[in-house]
Formats: C-alpha cells, sequence, structure tokens
C-alpha cells in the first residue's frame, strides 16, 4: 500500500534501503497513533522528518525509529513535528462572511426542527471550531426560537486536541477577530485570549482520522448539515484526497454545505450533487 501511494517523485531520490526505512519507520507510527502517513505527500512529510532527525541528530531512518522504540515519549514530539497546525480565528474573512450572510441563516430556517449538526474536520487547536460557534451564537441570540447546535472539531493530533479545549490563545490566533467578539466572548489574563463557557459549551473536541472515510463516533451522527474541511485535503496523495473528500460529500444532507480550502480542488463528479454559493470561496451547497 505504502509503495503506491507514497510520491515517486520524492521516493525516486533515494535509494532501495533508504525507502525501506522510511516504510518501516511510518509503519511503526501507525501501530503506534493509527495514523496512516503514508497516505499524506511525502515531500512534505519527508521534510518534517529529516527537521525532526537534525534536531534529535540522529542520522538515518533506521537509527530513528531504534531511537523511537526505546523512548515512547518521542512520539508525541514527532506527532508535534509532522502534523500540520496552522490556523487562527476567523481565516480568510470571505469564507466566514458567507456562513455568516448566507450558510447559517440558511440552515437555520431548513431545518428548524433540526439539532443542527457541524462537523469541523482538521480542527487543530480549535480556531476554527470556535469561530463557528461565535457565528451561530450570535445568530442564534437574535432568533425567535432557540434552535438546537452541535459543533465537534476533530483532528489527528492529540496534544492540539487539548489545547483546543483550554480555549486560551496568544495575540496572533485573534487578530482576525472583530473587536465586538473579542469583548463579548473573550476575556484577557497573563497575555491570553480565554473563550467564555457560552461558546466553549457549543463545542465537542475528539481525535479522528478523515482518512477512515468515517464519521467521528463522539457525533454519534452519520449525516450533518455542515461540515469544513479546510487546507486538509492538500496535504494526501490524489487518490485519498478523492476518497476522502467523495466520503464527506456523502455525510452531508440535502441542502447541507460543505466548506473546502482556497488551494483544494472539488472533484468534478460532485458538481452534479453540489453547486458553489459564491464566488471566491469553496462554500457547496448539496442540491
Amino acid at each position: 500500500m505504502a509503495g503506491v501511494i507514497i510520491d515517486r517523485v520524492y521516493m525516486s531520490t533515494m535509494d532501495a534501503n533508504n525507502k525501506e526505512e522510511l516504510y518501516s519507520l511510518l509503519e511503526y507510527v501507525k501501530e503506534l497513533s493509527a495514523v496512516d502517513f503514508a497516505v499524506y505527500r511525502q515531500t512534505t512529510i519527508g521534510r518534517r522528518l529529516e527537521t525532526r532527525l537534525m534536531r534529535t541528530g540522529i542520522p538515518d531512518y533506521a537509527s530513528y525509529l531504534d531511537y523511537l522504540k526505546g523512548n515512547p515519549g518521542e512520539l508525541y514530539a514527532l506527532m508535534d513535528a509532522i502534523t500540520i497546525k496552522v490556523s487562527c480565528f476567523f481565516r480568510n474573512p470571505f469564507v466566514f462572511e458567507a456562513l455568516r450572510e448566507i450558510v447559517i441563516p440558511e440552515l437555520l430556517d431548513t431545518f428548524k426542527n433540526d439539532t443542527l449538526r457541524i462537523w469541523c474536520a482538521g480542527c487543530a487547536k480549535g480556531e476554527e471550531a470556535y469561530s463557528v460557534a461565535i457565528l451561530f451564537k450570535e445568530i442564534i441570540d437574535k432568533e425567535a426560537f432557540s434552535p438546537k447546535v452541535f459543533i465537534i472539531g476533530t483532528d489527528i493530533d492529540r496534544a492540539a486536541l487539548e489545547d483546543a479545549k483550554k480555549a486560551a490563545y496568544k495575540a496572533d490566533s485573534v487578530l482576525e477577530v472583530k473587536k465586538y467578539y473579542l469583548d463579548r466572548y473573550f476575556d484577557v489574563k497573563d497575555g491570553f485570549y480565554h473563550l467564555k463557557e457560552e461558546i466553549t459549551s457549543l463545542v465537542t473536541f475528539a481525535y479522528h482520522d478523515v482518512t477512515t472515510l468515517t464519521t467521528p463516533k463522539e457525533g454519534v451522527f452519520s449525516d450533518y448539515h455542515l461540515i469544513l474541511c479546510r487546507n486538509v485535503l492538500i496535504y494526501f496523495e490524489k487518490e485519498i484526497c478523492r476518497k476522502v473528500l467523495n466520503s464527506l460529500s456523502g455525510f452531508i444532507l440535502k441542502n447541507g454545505y460543505l466548506v473546502l480550502g482556497e488551494a483544494e480542488t472539488f472533484m468534478p463528479q460532485l458538481t452534479k450533487d453540489y453547486e458553489g454559493i459564491m464566488r471566491g470561496t469553496k462554500v457547496f451547497k448539496r442540491k
């Protein structure tokens, strides 16, 4: 499996021994973490592994595998090094404008008798999930009724998920947050912006790997009204990307929405089921 998926351009620069050492290392990491990094773009994984090897002073993959086996705590450092955690609140404000002006009002109107189910896949430290929660809170407070909302953020990085649950962020994470939201939903203490309970209570965080092509078991549900999977698919090999996108699109209810990152490609075969709603964004509505 790994031999088919791993990027041939990257692998062509490695000799047979190095390839086998990399396969063995990735397989061992998979056994420990249940995350198959062989399905990720190996140019990215390779660069991050090389950085970790330099920081530990270890010369090659085989030696690093021995080190990993003898030092279980190294797994957490390795996972932190090779997982991608670039995020901030309201990243790409244009997308959140589409959510605020179009997506959330339509969901509240169409599914007013349902518990609205929102899944943020690849949530990193929770900024995106909490940004969505703030928008829902703002809109719900203005509604004549009190719709129920379930928001779940998932990621493969357990350390990032623990940070998400703490809901405390440095100033660079909230640069895109409107002052009104900062004043209303955050408390500033010891140099950190702490989200208030009225927002954190709306979000559940759980470990989940989208390459399993399943929904998170903590969500209980198998279908969602809104799924955000932004800047996640770009790190996968093409075939895995296709499978993940196909599975995510299948978990969305009719008249529900899928939101992708700006650099990600929506598969042509899905256009019969989805339509874009705003130019300049990758926000799609299921017909």
